[in-house]
């Protein structure tokens, strides 16, 4: 068994508000900078997508998951590490175009190209899909970043311990995306990859990854 993860015992981890909306879209931009900005624009109408988005999340829905986006702020209260976590409940769907609601319409956007938001979310909702199924809830980290001057202090493990402590209160499994450095973060968090790839039908984009329910 891999050691279990411990963040630094300085790391506050808090929720983000729409006063923080600029700094995470600047902290979104960072993560998907060079080839990333073909499908999320760091222009004007980009911007506007990530503010809807955003928005979108720190509102409440019925009809679609619950988003809360925690966050560890630097001294000066700026975000510096975020994710994006959903509570899928019984039912509610998270593959094909559901990106659309969960984040936000863009045909309004010239910028903004839905055949390339749907190229990048829905191959890794397939894979989503097949690990969890349409009914089970959950609870889906959809993004996990740091800016890089704030790296290896703990935060990306206080953020992944405070979405695995939220799924363990509603008593869900938790999955995530996984790929790159983080691997082994999450793994040490509890999550373990999962193959899906004969019902993929190929390899996946990502490494589909779920930590199971916590035994009552």
């Amino acid at each position: 068994m891999p050691p279990k993860a411990e963040a630094a015992p300085e790391v506050k981890v808090s929720l983000a508000t729409p006063d923080d909306i600029s700094q995470l879209i600047e902290l979104f931009w960072a993560t998907y900078k060079g080839p990333g900005e073909s499908i999320f624009p760091h222009t004007d109408n980009g911007r506007k997508w990530l503010e809807r988005s955003f928005q979108n999340f720190m509102s409440n829905s019925f009809y679609r998951p619950q988003t809360k986006i925690p966050v560890v702020r630097n001294p000066n209260g700026r975000p510096v590490s975020m994710a994006i976590v959903h509570t899928v409940k019984p039912g509610q769907s998270v593959v094909g175009k559901s990106w659309k609601t969960r984040w936000s319409r863009c045909d309004d956007l010239p910028d903004m190209s839905e055949e390339k938001l749907a190229g990048f979310f829905e191959p890794s909702a397939k894979a989503h899909h097949l690990v969890v199924g349409g009914k089970e809830g959950h609870v889906f980290i959809e993004l996990l970043t740091t800016k890089y001057a704030y790296r290896r202090k703990g935060y990306a493990t206080a953020l992944l311990q405070w979405a695995t402590e939220h799924a363990d209160e509603l008593g869900y499994p938790c999955y995530l995306d996984g790929g790159g450095r983080g691997m082994h973060i999450c793994e040490m968090c509890g999550f373990k990859a999962q193959d899906v790839e004969r019902r993929y039908g190929g390899t996946p984009p990502c490494v589909p990854m779920l930590r199971p329910k916590k035994d009552s």
